[in-house]
């Protein structure tokens, strides 16, 4: 069903940024859609940028949707971004012009699952990580199937480890990708071994991370925050 991410741009204090990675998992795809929001209290005319990025980072889409009176901008206003998906992952990207407050939701409905995401921002208002990182840690419990979905935002190649219990050497993982280029996307399916354990994702660079679990009837999702 989804998931969610971007591609590392110059990032300023002017500007939110905000990553998610849409995928089908297998279901028949209906529709996905981003949702942001801006504080007004910046003025009227508030424009948000859109990018999608394909799975090998190569781009397919930008556009520019204009928010409402009341701050809201979405993505479904330009189109269906499964459309851009040709069965595979994409990676959207949100920037936002700077206010005081802003958010962004990931929306998905494939058939038979709904789901929605919430999504940091990649930076905090003073230009420390928030929602990027190299080091995540995730708890799953028990799971019918799950999967961690990966991107990268470094701007440049990721090697990416997924470690069970604690960190290893690098190259050692589990699941281990040596070259991971900008904006792609890594789907990590996860087994029954990864089950009620302590999963580590460890980068080179920065990436985020999504996580999934899929029971056969509902799919969740969230965004995990790297180790602060």
């Amino acid at each position: 069903m989804l998931g969610l991410v971007f591609t590392m741009s110059a990032v300023t204090a002017s500007a939110a940024e905000f990553y998610a990675i849409v995928d089908n998992f297998a279901k028949k795809p209906r529709t996905a859609f981003m949702d942001v929001s801006v504080d007004t209290t910046i003025g009227a005319g508030i424009d948000v940028l859109f990018n999608v990025y394909d799975a090998r980072g190569v781009p397919l889409a930008e556009f520019t949707v204009a928010a409402n009176s009341y701050g809201l901008a979405s993505s479904s206003s330009w189109g269906n971004l499964f459309n851009l998906a040709a069965g595979q992952p994409i990676l959207v990207r949100a920037q936002t012009p700077y206010a005081p407050t802003d958010a962004a939701t990931l929306h998905i409905d494939s058939l038979g699952a709904s789901t929605i995401v919430s999504i940091f921002a990649i930076l905090k208002r003073d230009g420390f990580p928030l929602g990027m990182g190299t080091d995540f840690a995730v708890a799953l419990g028990t799971f019918p199937s799950a999967r961690l979905l990966i991107a990268n935002l470094s701007g440049s190649d990721v090697a990416v480890d997924v470690f069970k219990g604690s960190k290893g050497a690098d190259g050692f993982g589990i699941y281990s990708n040596p070259r991971i280029t900008a904006t792609a996307i890594w789907k990590a399916n996860l087994t029954q071994n990864e089950a009620l354990s302590n999963l580590i994702v460890h980068a080179s660079n920065p990436i985020i991370v999504q996580a999934v679990i899929d029971d056969g009837q509902t799919i969740q999702s969230f965004m995990v925050l790297p180790s602060q």
